[in-house]
C-alpha cells in the first residue's frame, strides 16, 4: 500500500465548513444557508471534488511533487552557511589581511567576507550625555548582551555618544566603528538580526538625524573645537539599523576631558542627535574596531575575472587568502569564448623575441601578506592580454591540485563522475570547465553551467547537475543538456569548490579564535567572535519544501485587500511597526467619512513600537512603509500611510465596593489603562480597535471585573483630541484612524454600608 503524502491535510468536512463562514463576508445577500439550497450543494460537490483531487495529488512519488513545486516556482532550499562578525585585538602594527582569511572554531572554519585594514587602536571610554545626565557605559559594552541607550530614553535633541580612542587619530586615517543594535521588537533575542540587503537598505528614511564631530585644531581659527569629521559610509542610517560607520579626519585632533571620564584628557569623537524622532530611541549592545564579517566555509579554489586594458606591462593585484597563500593559475578568453592557460616565468627579461606570442606571466608576492600582483609581458618579450579580453586568475590551496582533474569525458549521454572526496554541501559550489584539444594540439577550457535540472536545457547548453547528498555530477543526454567533449586524457576540471554550510555553523560567542595559516599566527592578532553566528541551515528536505511552499503561497506579495497592506506594511524592513489599520477610499483631510469617500484611494495607518503613551510615527518611518507599499501596490491606488489620532479619555465614576475594598480605586484605574491604551499587551491582550467609539458600556464592563465592586452607580466620559466628539449618550466616538489612551481618571468608590 502506497504511504499517505497529503499535501493538504483538510478532510471534506472542513472544506465545506471553512467555505460556509465565507458566505456572510463573500456573498451577504446569500442568507438561506441550509442543506436545500442548490448554492450548498455546489459548496458539497466542489468539496468532494477537492478533496478528492487532493488525494490523487498526495499520491505521486516525490519526483513528481518536485515537478509540481517547479511549477510554482519553487525549489528545494540549499544548505546555507552561518555568518557571524569576527573581531581582531592585540594589534603591535598596521597590516592587512586580506579577503578570506581563515579561522576556526573547533572544527568549523569560516572565512572572512572583505579585507580588513588594522591599526594599533582600541576603544577608551564611552560617555552617554543627555540634559540630565551623563553616563560612563564603558564596562557595559565590554559585555555584549548588555544594552544601553546612545542617548537616553528619550533621545532628545543634542543628546551625545562620545566615544573615546587610546591614542591620537591621524588625519586621513579611515576608522571603521562597528555598531550592533538591539531590534526594536525583539529585546530577548540573542542572535543577530538578519542582514538586510542593499535594496531594503537604500528604502530606509531615518526617523532623526545625527551628526559625528571629533575635537580637534582648527588651523584657519587657531583653535580647538569640535569638527565634522568626514562620514564616508553610514551603514546604521543614523543608527536606525546596525553596521558600520567609517570615517577620517581633516584636522589633527585635541585631547578633551569629558565628564564622567574626568581623571585624564583623551582623545574623543562625539555622535549627537541633531534632528529628534527616534520612535524607539536607539540601543546599543556594543561598539567594536576591527570588525568584518564572516562566512562559515572553506573555499578550496576560487576563480577571479578581470578585464584587460591591452597596456604592455600590464599588473593585476590580488587580495584574497588563497592568492596570497595558493598557488595561481591565469587564464586568458579566446574570441570564440573558450580559455587557454597562459604560463608563469620567474622573470619576462631575456625572454627571445621568437617567445613574444606565447602568454606568460609573473607572480610578485608581498612581505606584507595582504596582496599578489600578476605582470605580463609588453608584447615584445611576451604576449599581451588583448584590450577587453577577459583574464581569469584561479587561486587554490596546494592540496587540491589532486581533486581539481575530476575525470575523462567519453564523449556518451548521461554521464555521471563520483565526488567522494569532496563533499560540497551546497548544488552551486562548484565551477567546471571541459577540456578539448585546439587546432594546434594544445589544450582549450570551455565553461559549463550548473543548473538544477536538464528539463529547459537544448542539445547546445552547457549544463551539468550537482546532486550534494550523493556527491555527483551529472551531465546531459545530447538532447536536454550538451555532452562533453571526449578525451584521450582526463578534461573535465574544476576551478571553483566551497566547502561548509549547515547547522554547526551556528557557533558560540569567543569560539572563533584559532589561525589556519601559520603565518598569519605569528602576527599575533588576537581573533574571536563577540556574537553568536546565525543562519547555517541543512538542505531543505521534500516535506520542508512542501511545508514552505504553502506559507509563502499563503503569504501576501501584492497587495490588494485591506489584509494584505497590513502585512505588507507589517513586514517593512527597517521600520518596527506595532500595529497597522487600513481604511479603503479614505485620505487625510476627509471630513464626512464613510458618506464621503475617496475614490481609488486608500489610507494605511501604522503605530510604531515606542515606549511613549501616545507612540507617533516620524516622517521617515512613514516614508519608509509607503516606498515599501508602493512596489506591491495595484497601479490604480493611491496610497496614504498616515499616524493615529490620539484621543485621551478620562473616566469620572462613582462605584459602590464591598467595604473592604474601599482604598482600592488605584486598581480600578489600572483596569481602565489596560482597557484604554493604544497597544497590544502582554498575553495576547489586545490595544483598542481602531476608530472604535468608546461606549459608557466598555467602561461599565470594565470597572465591574474589579474586585468587590457591587455596582457603578455614576458614569461620565471626557475625551480629548483632534475630531473627537461626544454622541448623546456621553459615548466618545474617534476618527476612522483615531486610538485612545488613558487620561487620569477619577473614580471614587463608596462603600456599600454608607448608601
Amino acid at each position: 500500500m502506497l504511504p499517505r503524502l497529503p499535501l493538504d491535510d483538510r478532510t471534506y468536512a472542513e472544506i465545506v465548513q471553512q467555505t460556509r463562514k465565507l458566505i456572510p463576508k463573500r456573498v451577504p445577500e446569500w442568507t438561506d444557508e441550509n442543506a436545500h439550497d442548490p448554492g450548498i450543494t455546489f459548496i458539497e460537490l466542489f468539496a468532494w471534488l477537492t478533496e478528492m483531487q487532493r488525494y490523487y495529488i498526495g499520491r505521486v512519488p516525490d519526483k513528481n511533487r518536485l515537478r509540481f513545486l517547479d511549477l510554482l516556482g519553487v525549489r528545494p532550499a540549499d544548505a546555507a552557511s552561518a555568518r557571524v562578525a569576527v573581531r581582531f585585538s592585540n594589534i603591535s602594527k598596521r597590516l592587512t589581511l586580506p579577503r578570506g582569511t581563515k579561522l576556526m572554531a573547533e572544527d568549523q572554519m569560516f572565512e572572512t567576507e572583505r579585507s580588513i585594514l588594522l591599526a594599533p587602536l582600541s576603544l577608551d571610554r564611552i560617555v552617554t550625555r543627555t540634559e540630565r545626565e551623563a553616563n560612563d557605559v564603558t564596562a557595559t559594552n565590554e559585555h555584549a548582551n548588555v544594552v544601553f541607550y546612545a542617548f537616553g530614553k528619550e533621545a532628545a535633541a543634542a543628546s551625545k555618544l562620545y566615544i573615546s580612542f587610546d591614542r591620537e587619530l591621524l588625519p586621513d586615517e579611515l576608522i571603521t566603528l562597528t555598531v550592533r543594535l538591539q531590534p526594536a521588537e525583539a529585546a530577548e533575542q540573542s542572535g543577530e538580526p538578519p542582514e538586510l540587503d542593499q535594496a531594503s537598505r537604500d528604502a530606509i528614511s531615518p526617523s532623526a538625524r545625527l551628526s559625528w564631530k571629533a575635537y580637534c585644531w582648527d588651523e584657519k581659527s587657531q583653535t580647538e573645537g569640535w569638527t565634522p569629521v568626514e562620514l564616508l559610509e553610514d551603514e546604521t542610517l543614523h543608527l536606525t539599523i546596525g553596521g558600520n560607520v567609517t570615517f577620517r579626519l581633516a584636522a589633527p585632533m585635541r585631547p578633551l576631558i569629558v565628564h564622567p571620564a574626568s581623571e585624564r584628557a583623551r582623545y574623543w569623537i562625539c555622535c549627537t542627535v541633531e534632528e529628534p524622532g527616534y520612535e524607539l530611541p536607539p540601543r546599543i549592545r556594543q561598539l567594536m574596531l576591527h570588525t568584518v564579517p564572516a562566512v562559515q566555509r572553506d573555499t578550496l579554489c576560487e576563480a577571479i575575472e578581470f578585464t584587460a586594458e591591452g597596456m604592455p606591462d600590464e599588473s593585476l593585484e590580488i587580495d584574497s587568502y588563497l592568492g596570497v597563500f595558493g598557488k595561481l593559475r591565469v587564464q586568458v578568453r579566446e574570441q570564440d569564448g573558450s580559455w587557454r592557460y597562459w604560463r608563469e616565468v620567474d622573470t619576462l627579461a631575456g625572454i627571445p623575441e621568437t617567445e613574444a606570442p606565447q602568454g606568460l606571466y609573473t607572480v610578485s608576492r608581498q612581505d606584507t601578506l595582504d596582496k599578489v600582483t600578476i605582470t605580463f609581458g609588453n608584447g615584445t618579450r611576451s604576449a599581451v592580454p588583448p584590450p577587453g579580453s577577459s583574464v581569469r586568475v584561479i587561486s587554490y590551496v596546494p592540496e587540491f591540485e589532486s581533486y581539481a582533474m575530476i575525470g575523462r569525458s567519453n564523449g556518451l549521454p548521461g554521464q555521471s563522475f563520483e565526488l567522494y572526496q569532496l563533499p560540497c554541501k551546497r548544488r552551486n559550489a562548484l565551477k567546471l570547465q571541459v577540456g578539448v584539444r585546439g587546432s594546434g594540439g594544445e589544450w582549450v577550457w570551455e565553461d559549463w553551467e550548473r543548473v538544477d535540472d536538464f528539463d529547459r536545457s537544448t542539445a547546445e547548453d552547457r549544463h551539468f547537475t550537482y546532486d550534494p547528498e550523493l556527491r555527483k555530477l551529472h551531465f546531459g543526454n545530447g538532447e536536454h543538456g550538451a555532452l562533453p567533449a571526449s578525451g584521450s586524457e582526463p578534461n573535465i576540471r574544476l576551478i571553483g569548490c566551497e566547502l561548509g554550510g549547515g547547522e554547526r555553523g551556528n557557533i558560540k560567542p569567543f569560539l572563533l579564535s584559532e589561525w589556519v595559516n601559520e603565518a598569519q599566527e605569528e602576527l599575533g592578532l588576537h581573533a574571536d567572535n563577540p556574537g553568536f553566528a546565525s543562519g547555517g541551515m541543512e538542505a531543505e528536505t521534500l516535506p520542508e519544501t512542501l511545508g514552505r511552499a504553502q506559507r509563502e503561497l499563503a503569504q501576501a506579495f501584492r497587495a490588494v485587500t485591506n489584509e494584505d497592506y497590513e502585512a505588507i506594511a507589517r513586514q517593512t524592513p527597517g521600520a518596527a511597526v506595532a500595529r497597522v489599520h487600513t481604511i479603503p477610499l479614505f485620505r487625510p483631510g476627509l471630513s464626512d467619512y464613510p458618506r464621503e469617500k475617496a475614490e481609488g484611494q486608500i489610507s494605511v495607518v501604522v503605530v510604531p513600537y515606542s515606549m511613549s503613551a501616545t507612540p507617533s510615527p516620524s516622517a521617515g518611518f512613514l516614508q519608509t512603509v509607503k516606498r515599501h507599499l508602493d512596489s506591491r501596490r495595484l497601479v490604480t491606488t493611491e496610497i496614504h500611510v498616515i499616524p493615529p489620532v490620539y484621543v485621551k479619555v478620562t473616566v469620572n465614576a462613582v462605584v459602590i465596593v464591598e467595604p473592604q475594598f474601599v482604598d482600592e480605586g488605584a486598581k480600578l484605574a489600572e483596569l481602565l489603562e489596560r482597557l484604554l491604551r493604544p497597544l497590544d499587551g502582554e498575553h495576547g491582550a489586545k490595544g483598542w480597535t481602531f476608530g472604535r467609539t468608546v461606549y459608557k458600556g466598555d467602561i461599565y464592563s470594565a470597572l465591574s471585573g474589579g474586585n468587590g465592586v457591587v455596582y457603578v452607580q455614576d458614569l461620565w466620559l471626557d475625551g480629548e483630541g483632534t475630531h473627537v466628539r461626544k454622541s448623546a449618550g456621553g459615548d466618545i466616538l474617534l476618527p476612522p484612524h483615531g486610538l485612545v489612551y488613558s487620561g487620569v481618571h477619577d473614580i471614587k468608590l463608596v462603600s456599600r454600608t454608607h448608601l
